[in-house]
């Protein structure tokens, strides 16, 4: 018994479990840091959200590669050294004996290796374990990463751990200057705080036996040493101004990389991003906790509390505005009156007469194209929300499709609508259909244009999200109008980057063609947070989607919706930036800002999906809207729906753990409204095929994610290699590859036909 308690003693009294134990007691917000990065590797944190990959695959610029991974541990590196550092200045004073040590801060950061180095084992072996199973095997590619990130963390931990220590270094200059200056302003206050810390540790230094020196000799301490009260005091004030001056440095990096945001070489990976954010975050965190001790807790509360509401103040707010408006101009009244105003008569048979004139020159060229005795088939094309997932998905499918058909199925294609990631990939596609149309050398299935599609639009956001906090919001002017750069600027620039077809184009760039009959009507349906209504935003009028219908005599439905384009008639409507107006539809939350529209009260903006996750509701209103004409000039309807998930998801097991208790009510009945909407539309659909006379197909093709754990996808703005197989490997399953066989059936032998005259 007493080995074993001699045993017990000799490792609880241990440097680096007397350090774990002080973490637990007094440095709660410190170990928060790393229950979180423990959490998003392990896939507790954010798991559907792709999170790990972040920090397992990062793009830079375009590309995951030694460099991308060398920054990734670059900004490791910096927030393992901004952890040491904290609890070196915060706890050595309680360990006085390592001041007789050569290197004292080397010694407490290598006994304190419970933590980080849980961590970092972790990380190494999900990195190794993800990128030898992606790559099948360990080959020199994996080695390389490896390096890099390897690399990262030590260069960085090394060099500036070393240079915050070196006796002659311009930290350790100006770090003593600003100690002193603090010493001055605050003598009495810093020299009372700095001595009670003192004697705290002259009573209650904590008891410690040994302690660990590289490699692994276990050093005993010498229980004769008393420390010297003045030792102590040195101990304390030796680092403060450093830490203070890497402070300062850590928030300049950041600030600098925020001001260059725009250059492509500063966009540094998302999760380069947080560990930056993180480090100066602990740094902070650290001194408060150290200076205000038990208020340190409630003075963090404090701080976090006053950033709340600093943001809130309209002074110091940044605008989220759609870029090209005119915000200048007195706000459009959102009333009532203003919104019955809107769907007139007059304005419902004008809007309605202009689609049917742009149908009836589409059916012209096609049968220019085809044949005078050739009936088209009208296609409408929905698209499902899903972040980057669903808009390589979406775009990938109309390569296929494109292919299937011969070219023809665009040619019969009149609506494109949907949610979230699932419009950037038809806008995208639309657009080089367009290009094409007009004669520029596209070839549609070409894989660059789905690379372009694939590449990251997470960097710049997350970085800029972080960024908002700490620096003063800086302009940006367009058409001589200025407006705030915030996150959502970020996101459109970097989309327009990625898609370089899309920069520059306005709403209004898309009206002749569309009225003309040239390319698709394209609707993005947004959410009107204000009336929980759709925002339809497209170049055509089309009041005659928002346009309450008559329940009966003496009832009309309710406002199905707003009109963009003339909601906002005196705003410049034709001039918002389409990639601004992908973006509203796709308003990521928590990631990308609620767009306000300048309307009083302010109009608030976010995701299609919030209402319609798959734009069956505007495409049903569209066939109904013109059934008569549908029924009688086209040899039928087919609505394509293009879906990043299966319709017949499985059913899920319950979880009676504590845990599920407090988190199903949210989770599962998140899950639960987005099922029971898209059985509501399915009930639409029941409905339309009663309501339409002519023949009328609805077909999806779906990526299997629900069907099996090596099909997920995270749903991110950030699609990693891996991902990006799985979705091309989901276009050929069965149910996928009997949709193609139909709709070859369909276009085949017309296009041998064709071909046979020819």
């Amino acid at each position: 018994m007493s080995k074993l308690k001699s045993l017990f003693n000799a490792i609880y009294f241990s440097l680096p479990v007397r350090l774990l134990v002080r973490q637990i007691q007094h440095h709660k917000v410190l170990l928060i840091f790393w229950v979180i990065l423990l959490g998003v590797l392990s896939g507790w944190i954010g798991k559907n959200f792709g999170a790990a990959y972040l920090l397992l695959e990062p793009e830079y610029l375009g590309r995951e590669d030694f460099w991308s991974l060398f920054i990734i541990g670059s900004s490791l590196g910096g927030f393992l050294f901004a952890y040491m550092v904290t609890l070196y200045i915060s706890e050595s004073y309680q360990f006085p004996f390592i001041s007789h040590t050569r290197s004292p801060f080397y010694v407490l950061s290598y006994n304190n290796f419970l933590v980080p180095g849980s961590f970092l084992i972790l990380y190494f072996y999900t990195f190794i374990h993800y990128h030898t199973e992606l790559a099948g095997g360990l080959t020199s590619e994996v080695l390389y990463k490896i390096a890099g990130l390897t690399l990262g963390i030590t260069v960085v931990f090394l060099l500036i751990a070393t240079y915050f220590f070196a006796r002659r270094g311009l930290l350790s200059r100006y770090g003593k200057k600003v100690e002193e200056q603090m010493a001055q302003r605050r003598g009495q206050q810093n020299s009372r705080v700095i001595l009670d810390r003192a004697r705290e540790s002259m009573k209650f230094h904590q008891r410690t036996h040994s302690f660990l020196t590289f490699p692994w000799k276990i050093s005993r301490v010498n229980p004769d040493t008393s420390p010297h009260f003045r030792e102590v005091v040195g101990i304390l004030n030796q680092h403060h101004g450093k830490l203070l001056v890497l402070q300062v440095v850590t928030f300049v990096l950041i600030g600098i990389l925020g001001l260059l945001e725009e250059n492509r070489f500063f966009q540094i990976p998302a999760g380069a991003s947080y560990l930056l954010i993180s480090a100066l975050g602990i740094m902070l965190m650290g001194a408060i906790t150290f200076w205000f001790r038990k208020t340190g807790a409630f003075t963090v509360l404090a701080f976090l509390a006053f950033i709340g509401l600093y943001n809130q103040f309209d002074l110091f707010k940044e605008q989220n505005q759609a870029f090209g408006m005119d915000y200048e101009v007195a706000p459009a009244p959102y009333t009532q009156e203003h919104l019955r105003s809107l769907t007139e008569d007059s304005i419902y048979w004008s809007d309605r007469a202009t689609t049917l004139r742009a149908l009836e020159y589409w059916k012209r060229d096609y049968q220019e194209k085809y044949g005078r005795d050739s009936r088209p088939r009208l296609v409408l094309v929905t698209a499902s929300g899903g972040g980057l997932r669903s808009a390589f998905w979406t775009f990938r499918i109309m390569q296929e499709l494109d292919e299937v058909s011969q070219g023809r199925i665009l040619d019969e294609t009149r609506l494109m609508t949907g949610a979230s990631g699932g419009m950037l990939g038809l806008t995208y596609f639309r657009e080089l259909y367009w290009r094409q149309q007009q004669g520029e050398p596209i070839n549609l299935g070409n894989p660059e244009y789905r690379e372009n599609m694939s590449k990251d639009l997470l960097n710049r956001v997350l970085f800029n999200m972080f960024t908002d906090i700490l620096l003063p919001t800086q302009k940006v002017t367009l058409d001589g109008r200025k407006y705030d750069q915030e996150r959502g600027y970020s996101f459109d620039q970097q989309l327009a980057n990625n898609l370089p077809e899309l920069a520059g184009r306005r709403l209004g760039h898309y009206h002749n063609a569309e009225v003309n009959g040239d390319i698709p009507f394209l609707v993005l349906s947004p959410t009107a947070i204000n009336q929980g209504r759709q925002l339809y935003i497209s170049a055509s009028p089309v009041s005659y989607l928002a346009r309450p219908s008559r329940i009966s005599e003496g009832l009309l439905s309710r406002s199905r919706g707003l009109e963009f384009r003339r909601f906002f008639r005196n705003h410049q409507p034709d001039s918002l930036m389409m990639t601004t107006a992908m973006r509203m539809n796709a308003s990521f939350p928590v990631i990308l800002p609620v767009v306000e529209l300048p309307s009083l009260p302010s109009m608030e903006i976010m995701d299609a999906g919030a209402i319609d996750n798959y734009g069956t509701q505007t495409a049903v209103k569209f066939v109904v809207e013109f059934k008569s004409w549908l029924a009688k000039n086209t040899s039928g309807v087919l609505l394509l729906q293009i879906r990043d998930n299966d319709r017949l998801d499985p059913i899920r097991q319950p979880n009676h753990s504590t845990l599920s208790s407090l988190i199903t009510p949210i989770d599962g009945g998140y899950y639960s409204m987005a099922q029971a909407k898209d059985v509501s539309n399915d009930y639409l659909l029941e409905f339309l095929k009663e309501w339409y006379p002519g023949d009328l197909e609805v077909m999806a093709i779906e990526y299997p994610k629900e069907s099996a754990d090596d099909r997920f996808v995270s749903l991110s703005l950030h699609l990693t290699g891996r991902e990006k197989q799985r979705l091309e490997s989901g276009v050929y399953t069965e149910q996928n590859k009997l949709a193609f066989s139909t709709l070859k059936t369909w276009y085949l032998p017309t296009f041998l036909a064709d071909q046979h005259r020819k």
